[in-house]
C-alpha cells in the first residue's frame, strides 16, 4: 500500500465476508459517505470526489472487519511492527513457566537463524521459518508481559 486511502479502501472495501453495509451500520455511517471517505479527496488529486474519514471511527472500523491494514500502514511509516497480544490468565500465572517459555521460543529463532545463515544466504523458505520463529518468540516474550502488568 502507497497510502493511508489506499489503505482504508481496501479495509472498506475488499474485506472478506464484510459487506459495506455492515460496516456502514456498525460505524453508524451511511453507506454513501462511507464509501467517499475511502476515495481520494481534492487534496490527494484535482479530480478527487472523496471525503475525510473521522479518526474517531477508524478503531470501531478496525474491530468491526478484524483488517488491521491500515494499522499496519501506520505502523510501517512510522518504523514499528504492532502485535497481537495473547490472552493470558493473570490469576493463576506461572510466571516460571512463561519465562522458560520465551527463552525456549527465542532459543529456537536463534537457532533458525545460525542453521538459515550457515550459507550466508536466506532464501524464502528459510525467511518464512525464522519469521515463524520470531513470531512465536514475540508472543511468548510479551505472554509474560501481559502476565506480570
Amino acid at each position: 500500500m502507497s497510502t493511508l486511502k489506499e489503505a482504508l479502501y481496501l479495509t472498506i472495501h475488499n474485506t472478506p465476508g464484510t459487506p459495506l453495509k455492515q460496516i456502514a451500520e456498525e460505524l453508524n455511517m451511511s453507506q454513501s459517505y462511507l464509501t467517499r471517505a475511502a476515495l481520494p479527496d481534492q487534496d490527494d488529486c484535482e479530480t478527487g470526489t472523496g471525503c475525510r474519514f473521522p479518526l474517531e471511527r477508524l478503531i470501531p472500523l478496525v474491530r468491526c472487519t478484524g483488517d488491521y491494514g491500515v494499522l499496519d500502514y501506520i505502523e510501517e511509516q512510522l518504523g514499528r511492527v504492532a502485535v497481537k497480544l495473547p490472552s493470558v490468565k493473570s490469576d493463576n500465572t506461572d510466571f516460571y513457566g512463561l519465562t522458560l517459555n520465551a527463552v525456549k521460543e527465542f532459543g529456537d529463532l536463534m537457532g533458525e537463524i545460525k542453521k538459515d545463515m550457515a550459507d550466508k544466504k536466506i532464501g524464502a523458505k528459510e525467511r518464512e521459518r525464522i519469521c515463524k520463529e520470531g513470531y512465536h518468540s514475540i508472543k511468548a516474550i510479551m505472554a509474560f508481559i501481559e502476565a506480570i502488568k
